[in-house]
């Protein structure tokens, strides 16, 4: 399995990461980076995540067989339009997106029949972004998910197995709607709670430089992920903003329980959920 042309739509931390592993891999011969900044392709080429840049889409993957769309989900549809027209017969085509009920159905609608799409989300990332941050072992023992259509082949579904197991990740095929129902609870809850702390504890400060002295590791850990895109990650959480309301409830009623417990002075009953909740993060962690 090698592709001889590669087009990266969006060559960012993903896309970027993407080229990198693939390249080590020996599974991409010639990889396009796409973006819109002259800096990110001047970036891409200088750390070696392509080979050829444009800003051009449609250029990029007119004898492409591989197109990777590692762009904000918002996105994805306008970059479906942009290249449906362009697109070699017998490409595969996936793409990175958090969220998969909206990228598949946009690509059901805009992507033409000759061409093979297989959504993908690969379970990896970084505090850090754009093109500088990729890595080549980014995805290694990464959850790596795969959409496939109604109409995709166990061939061509088994070759995109077998692209990210090259990348070093594990596949899970899932159906979009298990796909989004699972990340609204292990991903896109984590980074609004990692956002919401950050925040709140600025309130709390106020004008006070004192406080920031004793910012330790324990608020730097739990709010690392607020340091990510907010344009990205306005995206992600609006484009499953159904599931994502709900894990916020669940999250709500947790922190209400714990509320009453604190407000009347209830130590067992505090002790219990933290023993509760240390166990459910072994259990989740430690499998």
């Amino acid at each position: 399995m090698r592709y001889k042309r590669t087009a990266i739509i969006g060559i960012g931390l993903i896309g970027g990461s993407f080229a990198l592993a693939a390249k080590r891999a020996g599974i991409v011969e010639t990889v396009v980076g796409v973006a819109r900044s002259d800096e990110t392709l001047r970036a891409a080429l200088e750390v070696s995540a392509a080979d050829e840049v444009t800003t051009d889409s449609a250029e990029a993957v007119r004898e492409a067989d591989l197109v990777y769309i590692a762009v904000p989900v918002g996105a994805t549809r306008g970059v479906f339009e942009q290249i449906r027209d362009s697109l070699a017969p017998g490409a595969l085509v996936t793409d990175a997106g958090s969220t998969k009920r909206e990228v598949m159905q946009a690509a059901a609608e805009l992507l033409p029949d000759h061409v093979t799409f297989i959504g993908g989300h690969p379970m990896a990332g970084s505090e850090q972004s754009g093109v500088r941050a990729a890595r080549a072992d980014l995805f290694e023992e990464a959850v790596y998910f795969l959409i496939p259509t109604d109409t995709t082949s166990q061939e061509d579904l088994d070759r995109m197995q077998q692209v990210v197991r090259a990348l070093g990740a594990i596949p899970s095929v899932q159906t979009a709607h298990n796909h989004d129902r699972i990340a609204a609870a292990t991903s896109h809850l984590p980074h609004l709670v990692s956002a919401a702390l950050a925040s709140t504890v600025a309130k709390l400060a106020g004008d006070n430089q004192e406080v920031q002295s004793f910012v330790g590791t324990g608020f730097t850990d739990t709010t690392r992920l607020a340091e990510g895109s907010p344009e990205v990650w306005r995206d992600i959480l609006m484009s499953n903003a159904d599931n994502l309301g709900d894990s916020v409830e669940e999250l709500i009623g947790a922190l209400q329980t714990l509320t009453v417990a604190l407000r009347e002075a209830d130590s067992a009953a505090c002790e219990r959920l933290l023993t509760e909740a240390q166990q459910a993060r072994w259990r989740l962690t430690n499998q």
